[in-house]
């Protein structure tokens, strides 16, 4: 069977479908990147914003269409919106065969199998939050609920093909799944359970299977990375001593990890960050708002100073540092006072960059129950534009300061746009080489133009700052040092 898995959402989406793609070919299924020639259509989901869901729901709909009109297909959601929705996915979409919530992924091959014989619905959600599996039988006419008491993302974790992963060079790992801050306008707590941190045996062998396999670069995930804590036999071990720990594995170079939550966080992290070479300069720590009072709404547990002097004691102890950031505007009784404090924050903090979104309510958070979504949606697009605003002009004074700088670069491979216009099965055309103008024989004119040697590359430095220069594609998944030329709020720009 062919099968087409499409993610969308966060990057603990990205590896779960990267381990779900290794699962199928292993029951011998063929990937394929082609939703219209598959016969298994897979939508790995997100529940963050109500724009995320409605995606899936609008894919769902030409799945099923088309599933009516006559084509044999198997449709299934997987992830955080289907363990929110669960069975209603079912009734909703006439057609939808598989619905598995991201705690239960590792039966997923089982499932394609089981709806492709003819079985009925196959439905399995987290039974670590407390939701049960129910599947309907072939007939239709009966429904059964069992609890599962396995978990089956660590199944899927352990059997990880380590020669496959999202880009050349680099691997995803999991450290912990779930989330117990239940900020009120969150899902994920409810969605991917409570905090779980996994043995760091477990994740030291991993992360040495993958460099065996030439991964020289691995980011730790987790929902809250830095809250990471695994005790055993009295002993405790942080994400300070994981990192420390994975330093020692031969072959690998760079170690990141995100994202990370600003309350209660381990200044021995930011110390590790410094003292461990292989220990990337980069920290992701969403503010969410820079207002003290939307802060305790949200239910966030930090106060403004408090994220001001994580902030300051990571520039202090990591010199260079990049920070990455994360605001939220028009949350409920959000003022102009409150959005000017976030935009204060932004000046403040020197972010690289912020990831800048309107608020969404999500049914069953706390927010959702209890506060009024009262800003109105002009409102909120206004102080998304205004904050993005603020955002592009620290970005873009961080970017040209680094102009003149050579840099080590993690090179990921064609950049979007040479990847775009390879596709099309053309170049680049900036990095033509233009000779003149010649004529032939015959008196024809014609542009003298050399096809590059070189193609538009993209790749990242330990700080995660987007470098676009051109190269050889033999380079991806390999370092190089590149002197900056020109920058961009969002992107710099180099050569060899």
């Amino acid at each position: 069977m062919k099968v087409y898995l499409e993610t969308m959402g966060c990057q603990m989406n990205v590896l779960d479908s990267e381990l779900v793609r290794s699962l199928l070919r292993e029951s011998g299924m063929e990937m394929t990147d082609d939703a219209r020639s598959a016969e298994v259509l897979l939508y790995n989901t997100c529940s963050v914003r109500d724009h995320a869901e409605n995606k899936v729901h609008s894919r769902l709909g030409w799945a099923c269409q088309r599933k009516a009109g006559g084509k044999r297909l198997v449709i299934g959601v997987l992830g955080c919106m289907a363990q929110r929705l669960g069975i209603e996915l079912v009734r909703r979409h006439v057609g939808v065969d598989i619905v598995c919530g991201p705690g239960q992924l590792g039966r997923v091959a089982e499932m394609v199998l089981e709806a492709t014989a003819g079985h009925g619905p196959q439905i399995a959600l987290d039974s670590s939050t407390a939701l049960r599996v129910a599947m309907r039988s072939s007939k239709g006419d009966a429904t059964r609920n069992k609890a599962e008491s396995d978990d089956n993302v660590e199944f899927l974790d352990l059997h990880r093909d380590p020669l496959r992963h999202h880009l050349p060079g680099q691997a995803y790992v999991r450290i912990m799944r779930g989330c117990d801050k239940f900020c009120t306008y969150c899902i994920v707590p409810y969605v991917r359970g409570p905090e779980r941190s996994r043995p760091p045996e477990e994740i030291l062998e991993e992360v040495r299977r993958l460099a065996g396999a030439g991964v020289t670069q691995v980011t730790l995930l987790g929902q809250t990375v830095n809250s990471y804590r695994f005790a055993d036999d009295g002993q405790t071990v942080g994400l300070a001593d994981l990192l420390e720990l994975l330093e020692s594995v031969s072959g690998l170079k760079r170690i990141r990890f995100i994202t990370s939550y600003p309350g209660d966080f381990d200044r021995a992290i930011l110390q590790a960050m410094c003292d461990l070479p292989k220990v990337c300069k980069y920290l992701h720590i969403p503010a969410q708002s820079g207002s003290d009072r939307v802060l305790r709404a949200m239910g966030r547990r930090y106060s403004r100073g408090e994220y001001d002097d994580l902030i300051d004691a990571a520039r202090q102890t990591v010199p260079g540092i990049g920070i990455a950031g994360d605001f939220i505007v028009g949350f409920p009784s959000e003022t102009e006072e409150d959005f000017a404090a976030s935009a204060d924050l932004i000046r403040r903090s020197r972010y690289k960059n912020s990831y800048i979104f309107k608020y969404s309510s999500r049914p069953g958070t706390t927010a959702a129950k209890r506060l009024t979504d009262d800003v109105p949606n002009q409102v909120k697009r206004y102080r998304n534009r205004e904050l993005l605003a603020e955002q592009e002009a620290v970005s873009l004074a961080g970017n040209r300061e680094m102009t003149g700088q050579t840099v080590e670069v993690l090179v990921e491979g064609l950049s979007p746009r040479a990847e775009k216009q390879s596709r099309k099965g053309g170049t680049v055309k900036p990095n033509a080489v233009r000779l003149g103008r010649g004529s032939s024989e015959h008196g024809q004119v014609f542009d003298l133009t050399v096809p590059p040697p070189h193609k538009q590359l993209v790749g990242r430095t330990r700080t995660d700052h987007i470098v676009v220069f051109d190269g050889s594609e033999n380079l991806a998944g390999q370092y190089a040092n590149v002197k900056i030329i020109d920058a961009t709020a969002l992107t710099l720009f180099g050569k060899l």
